[in-house]
């Protein structure tokens, strides 16, 4: 973890890895240590109503860049969906009653990024990620080498990076807003957008 200082706001970052069970403890040891009055955590709001309503059993990846996500992390713990590091979190501040804030775009602001960051033919160009994903032979020692490995891989083009871009400027942005109010907030990033958003918190 880390701590960024904004105004009267300290702000814990904690990057975390998605879909690892061991992560829910890091989380859950993290609140324990920070003791924060807010949590954030680098999902939209769509999500964090569906992870507040969810009571059913693990889910199957919803596409194939899951399924390769999943199956790479598998060589060191078999991952799960929903993510444990904001399930955890969530369920954990709800039960204390402590504010709980999505950092990231909502469905219809994402739709409009991706629109205009990431070209047409970069569309066309996903089959042949798709196989290349397959083919892929991923060099990490550990799952959060895999995750940024993982990462350059499907954000490496320009469109999508700028995508990814825009996303962590937009969770600064939102970290700003929050720290406005003061207090300490722990905010669990997803580990391949964490530099990024403490970037953007110094610019």
């Amino acid at each position: 973890m880390e701590e960024v200082r904004l105004g009267d706001a300290s702000i814990w970052i904690l990057p975390s890895v998605r879909g690892p069970p061991s992560e829910a403890n890091i989380v859950r040891n993290s609140i324990e240590s920070v003791r924060p009055g807010r949590v954030a955590l680098s999902i939209g709001p769509e999500e964090l109503q569906t992870l507040r309503a969810y009571h059913e059993g693990p889910q199957e990846p919803g596409n194939f860049e899951e399924e390769i996500y999943v199956a790479g992390l598998s060589a060191w713990e078999p991952p799960v969906l929903p993510p444990p590091c904001f399930f955890e979190a969530v369920r954990i501040a709800d039960a204390r009653g402590m504010g709980l804030e999505a950092l990231d775009m909502d469905e219809a602001t994402y739709a409009e990024n991706y629109v205009d960051s990431v070209s047409a033919l970069e569309v066309v160009f996903q089959g042949r990620l798709e196989r290349r994903l397959a083919k892929k032979r991923f060099r990490a020692k550990d799952p959060r080498e895999f995750v940024l490995e993982w990462d350059s891989e499907v954000n490496g083009s320009r469109g999508f990076a700028q995508l990814q871009r825009r996303r962590e400027r937009f969770m600064a942005s939102r970290l700003r807003q929050i720290a406005a109010a003061g207090g300490t907030v722990l905010a669990i990033i997803e580990l391949e957008r964490a530099e990024g958003v403490r970037a953007a918190l110094r610019e």
